[in-house]
C-alpha cells in the first residue's frame, strides 16, 4: 500500500499509474468502514494531480482546512482540524448519469491527524 490510513477510517490509496505531462497519479482508492452493526467497502479509482497533493500535506502541516480532491470530483478526504473532524465521500457516475455516493464524517483526533500527515510525507515524491 502507498499510502494507508487506519484512523479514524480506514482509507488506502495505492498508485497504478503516473502521468508527467500533466503531473498527477491515478490511485485505486479503497475506503472500508465497520461499525455499529453497519459496514461500508468502497473501491475506485481517482486522479488527483501532484499539486493538489503538496498543498493537501503544506495545509495539514500548518493546522489549516485540508482538502484531498480527485480531477473529476468523485473522491473527497478532508481534514477539519478545528471542527476535529474527518470527512471523506467517494462516489461513482455510470453511463446513464445515475450516482452512487458514500459519504461519512469521523472524529480527528491528535494522533489520527498525525499519522495521516506522516502517511503522506513518507509517500516517496517523484515531481
Amino acid at each position: 500500500m502507498d499510502i494507508e490510513i487506519t484512523s479514524p477510517a480506514n482509507i488506502t490509496l495505492d498508485v497504478i499509474e503516473i502521468d508527467e505531462h500533466v503531473p498527477s497519479l491515478k490511485f485505486n482508492v479503497m475506503i472500508k468502514i465497520n461499525k455499529f452493526n453497519f459496514s461500508v467497502d468502497a473501491c475506485s479509482h481517482a486522479w488527483i494531480e501532484c499539486q493538489h497533493i503538496d498543498e493537501f500535506i503544506e495545509n495539514m502541516r500548518n493546522s489549516e482546512l485540508a482538502l484531498l480532491k480527485d480531477m473529476n470530483g468523485c473522491f473527497e478526504l478532508l481534514l477539519n482540524p478545528s471542527l476535529g473532524w474527518l470527512e471523506w465521500s467517494c462516489a461513482k457516475e455510470d453511463l446513464d448519469g445515475y450516482i452512487t455516493l458514500c459519504k461519512g464524517r469521523e472524529k480527528l483526533t491528535e494522533e489520527a491527524k498525525s499519522a495521516i500527515y506522516t502517511a503522506f510525507i513518507n509517500y516517496p515524491k517523484w515531481w
